[in-house]
Formats: structure tokens, sequence, C-alpha cells
């Protein structure tokens, strides 16, 4: 990636370097013992998120009587751990990451004769689509951290495992369980200063993730959709009215020898793509996976909770299930991205065999034919998929899943605190 080519990346690289993408991928950042400045800061931040993070569980001991609180609790710890692992990812293979990242250079693909329109689509779509994404964290962020402002007075109350409550004041994540409710509330200040880093950090690690996420998808996904829209062109200026009148074979075998090295360099561009789409399923594969299955769960937790909330009542459950009902468009919005970019690679991927099938392969000569048979077979055994498991491919389908069975869990609480009620 060179910064002084910006426009020839689908990505924003101001944004990428206002971010800090830019400078904890890029190896000639700022270095202090031979380690990036970028990934040190990150790594003491991370880890004392990642300390706060670990004080959690032990209030999971004091709450199997609250499962508002319980839920709301595994739901934090979830997804504050993950977004350390995403960022420690992403530091453990920032040298491949920055290797990688080459697939969004407009000159990546180095067949002359590619449609190039495509390009400029793809980049739009990529920096709207990233805009929209963090102006959605960030309106969350903010109504997070002011909401103790906003709600000031308001006091959640926890039932202890031996049948007490204790009463807090409503902070950020209230992380109160690592000291009593008279030390809380008396240094409550103190407490909103750490939930405010916590924040900051877990949104920031997020962003970084998504966003780079973001990047190299639309990235594989124009140049295998470029790939595959020349390859359909291809041969149709040989056809069967020239193989009849033209009387000198030489200009015929020229023309055959312009395709079939069109195709070679064609297939090469192809497997280079997929090299890249290789190394990028091996270092995000297993953070991509476990990020579908907490944004799954945290939307589960979110509605349960709602529906809870709902029969008991409380000012403050009411008030938790509004904060956590903000950060549902960012959760669904990453679930849907995810499962909507990489169902798309998976489509672009596959389109190369039907391409190659378009192409006009009837009236090429022999060894064309045969090369267009190998890209055929190599495409046929390259099953290289994100998959949920062995069965399930990481799709809008998994997406709508998903939708489907949150909105069964909350029906069914619904129902069953309107019959607690009836009777």
């Amino acid at each position: 990636m060179d910064s002084k080519h910006e426009k020839q990346y689908i990505f924003n690289m101001k944004l990428a370097k206002i971010m800090g993408l830019y400078q904890i991928l890029t190896p000639d950042s700022t270095s202090i013992f031979g380690y990036n400045i970028y990934h040190i800061v990150i790594v003491f931040f991370g880890s004392f998120m990642f300390i706060i993070s670990m004080l959690f569980p032990i209030g999971l001991l004091y709450l199997r009587n609250d499962m508002i609180a319980l839920m709301y609790y595994m739901g934090c710890i979830s997804n504050f751990i993950l977004s350390s692992y995403k960022m420690g990812n992403i530091l453990y293979y920032s040298k491949d990451i920055w290797k990688c990242i080459d697939v969004t250079n407009f000159y990546f693909i180095s067949y002359k004769h590619y449609d190039r329109n495509l390009f400029k689509n793809w980049q739009t779509r990529s920096i709207r689509i990233t805009y929209i994404y963090i102006v959605i964290a960030l309106f969350a962020f903010f109504c997070w951290i002011f909401s103790p402002c906003v709600m000031n007075k308001s006091i959640i109350t926890i039932r202890n495992i031996d049948g007490s409550y204790s009463r807090y004041r409503m902070n950020i994540f209230n992380i109160y369980l690592i000291a009593s409710h008279e030390t809380y509330n008396t240094n409550f200040y103190i407490f909103y200063i750490i939930e405010i880093i916590v924040s900051v950090c877990y949104v920031y690690f997020t962003i970084i993730f998504d966003v780079l996420m973001l990047l190299i998808c639309f990235a594989i996904s124009y140049q295998l959709e470029t790939i595959s829209n020349t390859i359909k062109s291809l041969g149709y200026n040989l056809s069967i009215q020239d193989n009849i009148g033209i009387s000198n074979s030489i200009q015929l075998k020229e023309k055959c020898d312009i395709i079939y090295n069109d195709l070679i360099t064609i297939i090469t561009d192809h497997q280079h793509v997929i090299k890249k789409l290789n190394d990028f399923y091996n270092m995000f594969r297993l953070v991509t996976l476990t990020q579908i299955f907490i944004a799954s769960s945290s939307h589960v937790f979110i509605w349960s909770i709602g529906a809870m909330s709902i029969d008991e009542g409380d000012n403050a459950d009411s008030i938790l299930s509004f904060k956590l009902f903000i950060v549902l468009p960012l959760i669904n919005f990453q679930l849907f991205m995810t499962c909507s970019l990489f169902g798309t690679i998976n489509e672009k991927k596959d389109s190369i065999i039907f391409a190659l099938y378009s192409s006009n392969w009837t009236d090429m000569d022999l060894k064309s034919k045969t090369i267009i048979l190998f890209g055929l077979t190599m495409n046929n055994a390259n099953q290289l998929k994100m998959k949920f498991t062995n069965t399930k491919i990481v799709n809008l389908e998994m997406f709508s899943h998903t939708m489907r069975f949150c909105y069964s869990i909350f029906s069914m609480l619904v129902n069953y605190n309107n019959k607690k009620k009836n009777n």
C-alpha cells in the first residue's frame, strides 16, 4: 500500500490514516526498541480492557437470582474479550495483512483490457458503507458514555444471591461488582473514567477490525467480478465467418495466440486473487466466525432483556434495555455486512466457472480450450469458502436465520410474560 497513490486503492487512505489503521499496518511507522509505537500503545490499553473484562466473571457468581443482570454481564464479557481478540489478531498478523492488502490496489491484476469502470463503483460503495458503519458505531458510543450524565439520578438494583439488594448509580456499563455499592457510589466518577477508557478501547478495536475486513472483502469481490466479466467476452472476435473467410492462416493463428496469452494472464490474475483470499481466510476465519457467534448471541440477549424488562416494569431495567437497543443497529450492521460480503465473495468466485463457459470457447483453438478446461477444473477443485460448520456457509441465509431465531425468542418470552401476568 503506497500512501502517495491514494486513488489507486478501493479504500479511503485519508480515513485509514485518521483512524490509525495505516500506521498500525505499515512497517514504516515510528518504532521504539524495534516495536511499532502504535502496537505498544494498543497492547497497553488492550491489556487494561482485558483485565477489566476478567473482573466481570466474578460478578456472575452473585447474579444467579437476577437473570437480566446475568445476561447483560455475559454479553459484556463476550464482546469486550472479542474486541481485544480482534485487535490482537491484527497486531499478530500485521506484516501478513500489509502484504494481503495489496489486493485493494487498482493495478493488482495485470491484464491490460479489464473494464476498470467497476473500480470506481466498488471504491465509492466501500467508502460510503465504511462511513455509515463508523457513524452508527460513534452514535452508539456517545449515547452510552453520556448516558450517566443524562440519567445521573437513576439507580439500578441488583438482587444478590443471599437475597439482599444492592443499589448502584447508573453508569456506562456498571462494572459495579468489583466494589460494594457504598464504595461504587462514593467513587462514582473514578469508575466513570475507567468505563470511558474501556468503552473507547472497545469501540476503537471493533471499528479498526471491521473496517479492515470490509476493505479486503470489497477489494476481493471487485477483483473477482472484474476477472469474471472479462472472461465472458473472450473469443468473440473469432467468429465462424472469420474462420471461413480468412485465407491467410497466419492471421488466424495470431488471433488465437493473442487469446491464448490473454487466457494465461487472466487465469494467473485469478490465481493471485485466490491466493490473497486464502491468506485472508487463514488470518481472519477464526475471528470472523467468533464474531458471528457473539453478535448472534448478543442479539438474543438484547431481545431477551427487552422482553423481561417489560414484565419487570423496573425503570432501571427499562433504561438498560433502551441503551442496549441503541447498540442493536450496530450489531445488525456487523452481522449483515459480514454475511453479505462473504456471500458475495462466494458468488463472485463461483461465477468464474459460468464466465469460462460463457466465453466463445467453441471457436478457439485446442490449446485455448485446454486452458479453459484447466481453469474450470481448478476452480471446481478449490472449494475455498467461509463456513460456520461443514455445511453452513457464511452468507445472507445465515443472517436471516439469526433474525428469525431472535424474533422467535422475543415472541416466546413476551407470550410467557403475558400468561404469567394473566395467571
